[in-house]
């Protein structure tokens, strides 16, 4: 319905509507709002107001509209701005594609289609197909195409190795989830971010170690209106695959990408979109 509105009558008619259903979620999901202010209290330094909460949410809502308005074929109204340094440029320049690290802050929609494409780079996107499957098969039925983009993580280390591979022989970059982890039990890094600890998934480092590419970390951030920064950066030429130096690289590595991370959330505090206990040392109360 809000996809045909935005179609049809606008995209800020659309933007608007989406104020009530923000309100709406932030009065019945105690647990999102919980999370929500907890991490605007980290971001300012003092308890989040009830607007910001509002604000936070609505944020969420417009990039999930505008992704599905790209997957429908309106995403030439979105204003996409493409900061793509020289390090970024030479290292995937080589053909051989890179792991790019992307996250819950803002819109990795833009990224895939929009931020990449405008570069001929295109991005697939590594998800587990049994988390969400309900929202992904919507994606799909907006962009059929969407479906071939996918490589599904839930496949075997061996399988989707293969895949990985494929899609780097076939010119593509592959992204990965960085910022969450899908099992509790997965391996993981400790890193430091916005003065609390939290556990970042060590396969995407692993992956790039053992497919022997570039790593990047790519944001795709909403900056009001229709308006994105689609901003990628380099973290290293190549990962550690030895043993022996492995582990110390990989936790180096994630503590520069969760300071990059920071850096991005400090900037454009409303585009994260993890609305779960997500620190370890997250406080209880609302």
């Amino acid at each position: 319905m809000l996809v045909r509105i935005a179609a049809l009558a606008g995209r800020p008619l659309a933007g608007a509507v989406l104020w009530p259903v923000a309100l709406f979620f932030v009065c019945t999901g105690s647990a999102a709002r919980r999370a929500s202010r907890s991490y605007l209290g980290r971001v300012y330094g003092h308890r989040a107001s009830a607007l910001q909460v509002l604000r936070h949410f609505h944020a969420f809502a417009v990039c999930t509209l505008d992704r599905w308005l790209i997957l429908a074929g309106h995403g030439p109204r979105l204003d996409v701005r493409t900061h793509r340094p020289p390090a970024v440029a030479a290292a995937t320049a080589k053909g051989r594609g890179a792991v790019v690290l992307v996250s819950h802050l803002g819109s990795f929609e833009v990224l895939r289609q929009l931020g990449a494409g405008a570069h001929g780079v295109p991005l697939r996107i590594v998800l587990d197909r049994s988390h969400g499957g309900r929202a992904i098969a919507l994606l799909e039925r907006l962009d059929p195409a969407f479906a071939g983009s996918i490589i599904d993580a839930g496949r075997g280390g061996p399988e989707l190795v293969l895949a990985l591979r494929e899609a780097l022989a076939a010119g593509c970059s592959v992204g990965i989830m960085a910022d969450r982890l899908r099992t509790a039990d997965e391996p993981s890094v400790p890193v430091l971010l916005l003065g609390g600890t939290v556990r970042l998934p060590a396969a995407p480092w692993v992956l790039a170690g053992v497919l022997g590419v570039p790593v990047v970390a790519a944001f795709g951030l909403y900056r009001g209106g229709g308006r994105y920064d689609a901003v990628f950066e380099l973290l290293a030429e190549r990962v550690e695959r030895g043993r022996a130096g492995r582990d110390a690289a990989i936790a180096r590595l994630a503590q520069d990408y969760a300071a990059r991370l920071e850096r991005h959330l400090r900037r454009a505090p409303y585009n994260w979109f993890n609305f779960f206990a997500y620190w370890s040392d997250e406080a209880a109360g609302d």
